[in-house]
């Protein structure tokens, strides 16, 4: 399934970055990742990544038949600057859908970084059989993703009308996106 990393790829200003699947190893180099993703951005993620214990326990239970996360690094420093995961549930129903998360770090946003993550994610996931990809957006907060997920032929399946609370309690909507995967570049 990783026979094709460490792929290189290069940023839109011309920093060359590899994409790679995460490692055990890289516990503290994905710490300071988050760490440098603005509070309020990290406020909707699923997981409390600031908590040291849970950094630990995600990353120490590292399990490709239900997540595969994927990591950019900068290939000078191997500075980790986007991370991208692939959920799938074991379920028999549900084993054709994969659902997609991605961060980048804001040094690296409008590189091409999250747009490459999310091509190779489509990649990934046409080897491994996946027939949909789904992933959620907060309104006003990744439209930068949203934007690169359009590009990618993801279609809005639905919004989610104040579904998710910010910092300050305020309601936000949930988009969720979905993209039909082909069985062959050759269909697209």
């Amino acid at each position: 399934m990783f026979e094709e990393y460490p792929k290189e790829i290069m940023s839109k200003d011309g920093t060359p970055i590899l994409i790679r699947p995460l490692v055990k190893e890289d516990e503290q180099a994905l710490t300071a990742f988050f760490s440098r993703i603005p509070e309020e951005e990290r406020w909707f993620l699923r997981d409390n990544i600031a908590d040291p214990d849970i950094m630990r326990e995600w990353i120490g239970n590292l399990d490709f038949t239900r997540v595969l996360p994927l990591v950019a690094v900068k290939e000078d420093d191997n500075t980790i600057i986007a991370n991208v995961r692939l959920h799938r549930r074991p379920s028999e129903c549900l084993s054709h859908i994969a659902h997609l998360r991605i961060v980048v770090d804001p040094a690296f946003r409008n590189q091409r970084i999250g747009s490459w993550m999310l091509l190779d994610t489509v990649r990934l996931a046409m080897t491994m059989g996946i027939e949909k990809l789904v992933a959620e957006f907060v309104a006003g907060v990744e439209e930068a993703a949203v934007h690169a997920a359009r590009k990618l032929d993801f279609y809005e399946e639905a919004v989610l009308k104040d579904y998710v609370k910010d910092r300050r309690g305020g309601y936000r909507d949930l988009i969720i996106m979905v993209k039909n995967i082909h069985r062959e570049w050759s269909d697209f």
